[in-house]
């Protein structure tokens, strides 16, 4: 009984958790930076002629 209570709580934790994570849209924000990281380093690729060599 003990252990079928402990369960039911940690899925409960879990899903608690993973709620939270969720409204916080932390992976939504990150997503949209690393599209930007990547859009930035095409754009880079695309454009050296801006970079100074001497750098």
């Amino acid at each position: 009984m003990t252990i079928i209570i402990w369960a039911i709580s940690l899925l409960v934790l879990g899903l608690v958790i993973q709620g939270a994570i969720d409204r916080s849209k932390t992976s939504r924000k990150m997503d949209l930076l690393i599209d930007e990281i990547r859009m930035l380093r095409k754009e880079i690729k695309d454009n050296k002629h801006i970079i100074d060599k001497r750098a």
